[in-house]
């Protein structure tokens, strides 16, 4: 098995310490207003079916570009930085990297500065994923060569930088910089990102009482062919700041606005189990 096999299997695991199972993407306030119905754990389940796969939708338009450009990003500064001589070169390479990625942060912040909801979720998720690499993937012995230190380093200041306040050090900016620095390919970075988001949104329906755990699986199953399209359509979407589609606002935009209010609503409901 190859390393970047098992990464993935170390990524894509539901216990993963980044606190996404505390966030359920407004489905519990869809829940709660009837956007989606209790029945869709019965034969009844186009609500919720509706639900995921719009939330998906949203998801690759509007956080993975924003992911898929920082994992370009890393990996175009990493080899630049190779090739500086000197320490003085190789600092001021890394000072323009970390300008570049709070740079796509801050694009980030502002798409959802009208969802404090989501806002919180996606800080609180990344700073875990940050959090994560710097005390468990950076100490790997993978890492001991010049390239996983030099990814050890950038990680500690995107966490100081988090923690000045400097940066937001969100969850789509944390995941395409981690991945790069495991190497990660873009291609399976794109379907990873997006599984964990649906498998986040199953796992919260089945303890919301939405659909059974058996149930689920069916349902995740047959979500594969609507994410590879998915991903076939927009995959190649990244947020630049210098195209003609960010000039208009469209390499990342909001598919499913209606989802947007019901997230925003969260911190309202009289009674919830997740945090968003």
């Amino acid at each position: 098995m190859d390393k970047e096999t098992w990464l993935l299997w170390l990524l894509a695991d539901s216990q993963l310490p980044t606190g996404g199972f505390v966030a359920s993407a407004g489905l519990e306030a869809a829940a709660q207003a009837g956007l989606v119905r209790d029945g869709a754990s019965d034969e009844d389940n186009s609500s919720f079916l509706a639900f995921i796969c719009d939330s998906t939708r949203n998801q690759a338009r509007l956080t993975l570009p924003f992911c898929t450009r920082t994992h370009i990003l890393t990996l175009d500064h990493l080899q630049r930085i190779s090739h500086e001589a000197g320490e003085e070169g190789e600092r001021s390479a890394i000072d323009a990297m970390l300008a570049d990625i709070s740079r796509v942060d801050s694009y980030h912040q502002s798409m959802l500065s009208s969802n404090r909801v989501a806002m919180r979720a996606s800080v609180a998720q990344g700073g875990g994923l940050l959090m994560l690499f710097n005390r468990g993937y950076a100490q790997a012995g993978f890492m001991a060569d010049k390239r996983g230190q030099l990814c050890a380093e950038l990680a500690k200041r995107l966490q100081k930088l988090s923690r000045l306040g400097e940066i937001r050090a969100h969850w789509p900016t944390v995941f395409g910089f981690v991945c790069a620095a495991l190497n990660i390919t873009q291609t399976h970075m794109q379907q990873l990102f997006l599984f964990q988001f649906v498998r986040q949104l199953f796992s919260a329906a089945v303890r919301l009482n939405l659909v059974g755990p058996l149930r689920a699986q069916t349902l995740q199953c047959d979500m594969q062919p609507f994410v590879s399209d998915l991903l076939k359509q927009w995959g190649h979407a990244e947020v630049s700041m210098h195209s003609i589609e960010d000039v208009f606002g469209e390499s990342a935009v909001y598919t499913e606005p209606i989802l947007e209010l019901y997230q925003g609503m969260h911190d309202r409901l009289y009674s919830r189990i997740f945090n968003s």
